[in-house]
């Protein structure tokens, strides 16, 4: 069964927080902070965070200190509430990644804020797969105290998180009506089959290339045609940016389905859209453990995929019927050609166990062993 949501200010459930809902967390909070300039820079950074209400501030020079400190929490029986990690004592990016995860895997429950001294797109993949909470540049105070805030306020709940789900969740998430369906239909009927419950978020309405009435329409029935449910934002065709607005778009439908799996656009992608949805996506999935990307018709040689879902005749079926719900577009899109889309999936078949196959570009694979099978995303 699918439905279809449309994006309202107060998102799910009521108003947004306030900036008050937000910093109102850090009250009574205890904080680890790591920074290379103890004296300096930490102890500006914690006096900073005290008077925002934090109730305790430990700050260390090292990493072994903060490995240290992280076994030995202030309050007997209380575990830190939240960690700030100093980029400048990781070295390389693999490091921090490394090390991001390894405290991931000691404190599941205690989100890590990164600061680094002149942030950049490269070092945010580094953070974002080591699965930190946020970035922020090292100096700046207001930002760090509500990129603190924030993690604390965003926080899941350890008690709900520990909840077992008797399905696994996917999140498919696209720019524009049909690119979901181009990019990964077949593995979305299939995982829909196979009893997951899978959203696809599309993040416009497709003005750029019809009415966006009639596209809402016809992406409302390719998801039905797929088995899963639909979530249609409104952002602006073709000037989509990776913003903080967009990020909060995304984070909406991540809050509320709380996806094992998230699918979008990759990076190596010629359509200014979908590369500013796959960087904006994978600030707002920071914390999903399996992330992917599949291949847009305007995908570049770039691309690189690392991962081929099998496809059963049933599955490019249901593929082939949602693309050809997008009736507006079928007449002026070449590379809706059924046949170009079979001989597509015949070929990456090539690299599985089956005829047909969906390649995808693995970007985070943090599951538990066991969780699900490897070719499962």
């Amino acid at each position: 069964m699918s439905e279809i949501f449309t994006n309202s200010p107060e998102g799910e459930g009521g108003s947004p927080p306030t900036t008050e809902d937000v910093l109102a967390a850090l009250s009574g909070a205890r904080v680890l902070l790591a920074d290379r300039d103890v004296e300096g820079a930490a102890s500006a950074a914690a006096r900073a965070l005290l008077a925002q209400g934090a109730a305790w501030v430990h700050t260390v020079g090292s990493p072994q200190d903060f490995v240290e400190a992280g076994q030995r929490p202030p309050d007997s029986g209380a575990d830190w509430d939240v960690a700030v990690w100093d980029t400048g004592l990781s070295g390389s990016d693999d490091a921090l990644t490394a090390f991001l995860l390894q405290w991931h895997t000691r404190h599941p429950h205690v989100p890590v804020v990164v600061t680094e001294e002149t942030p950049n797109t490269r070092r945010g993949g580094a953070v974002l797969r080591g699965r930190a909470a946020d970035m922020v540049e090292r100096h700046d105070r207001d930002g760090l105290v509500a990129a603190v805030a924030r993690a604390l306020h965003e926080r899941p709940d350890p008690a709900e998180a520990a909840e077992p789900r008797s399905r696994v969740h996917m999140l498919v998430v696209g720019a524009h009506p049909d690119d979901v369906e181009i990019g990964a239909g077949g593995t979305i009927h299939r995982r829909a089959d196979e009893g997951w419950d899978v959203t696809i978020l599309t993040l416009s309405r497709g003005a750029g290339g019809g009415d966006p009435d009639e596209r809402r329409e016809e992406a409302l029935r390719a998801a039905t045609a797929m088995g899963a449910r639909l979530v249609m934002e409104d952002l602006p065709d073709g000037s989509i940016a990776d913003d903080s607005h967009t990020v909060r778009t995304i984070e909406r439908t991540v809050a509320d389905t709380r996806p094992d799996v998230v699918l979008v656009h990759s990076d190596s992608d010629t359509h200014q859209d979908h590369r500013a949805v796959h960087r904006a996506t994978l600030v707002a999935s920071r914390r999903v453990p399996r992330v992917a990307c599949y291949q847009s018709p305007s995908a570049t040689v770039a691309y690189r995929p690392n991962r081929f879902v099998g496809l059963r005749e049933g599955d490019l079926d249901a593929k082939l019927s949602a693309i050809n719900e997008h009736h507006s577009q079928a007449a002026s899109r070449w590379y809706l050609e059924e046949d170009l889309l079979r001989s597509t999936a015949r070929y990456w078949g090539r690299f599985s166990q089956a005829r047909y196959a969906e390649p995808l570009e693995v970007i985070r694979d943090a599951t538990p062993l066991g969780f699900f099978p490897a070719d499962h995303v």
